[in-house]
């Protein structure tokens, strides 16, 4: 959906990106590495590829799995060998770092949160967002009536009239 406002509709998305990639433990979390967009792989902290395949294969593959990721590998050799092992993958053979296929859009969002125009358009959404939650909770305007544009035009005026 935010690729879809970001690239077709060339919308500023002001909405926060839900980021769950900071890890509980002491270990990197996957900001921490650096992404190449031209080569579409990661580099650890310690300099070492994580990439979606290590191999050709003879049909071409898209490696999105069906939740639209795509998911990096470092190579056992790398990670067997790295002095930040403990630090990055303490508990498992490798590294493995998930990617959406629409991080290219949520790295727009990200930028855009980052800004004073998102702080404001946040601060004023919430103005809306509460009169919005008086016609659906208190005038009982939990869903429109009158079918078409002008028959919400109508239930509209008549709650704000009230």
């Amino acid at each position: 959906m935010l690729a879809w406002i970001v690239d077709e509709k060339d919308i500023e998305p002001h909405v926060p990106v839900w980021d769950k990639t900071e890890r509980k433990n002491d270990s990197f979390s996957s900001n921490d590495f650096y992404w190449n967009e031209e080569t579409e792989e990661y580099r650890c902290p310690a300099g070492n590829v994580l990439r979606s395949e290590w191999r050709a294969f003879k049909n071409e593959r898209s490696h999105v799995t069906k939740a639209n990721t795509i998911i990096f590998r470092s190579r056992q050799t790398d990670c067997a060998t790295c002095p930040m092992k403990a630090k990055c993958c303490p508990n498992t053979p490798i590294r493995k770092i998930v990617r959406s296929v629409h991080e290219a859009a949520r790295d727009v969002a990200r930028r855009i949160a980052a800004t004073l125009e998102y702080v404001r358009s946040r601060h004023e959404r919430k103005k809306v967002e509460m009169l919005f939650a008086h016609l659906k909770r208190i005038l009982k305007l939990d869903r429109l009536r009158l079918r078409g544009m002008s028959g919400a035009s109508d239930e509209f005026t008549l709650a704000a009239a009230v």
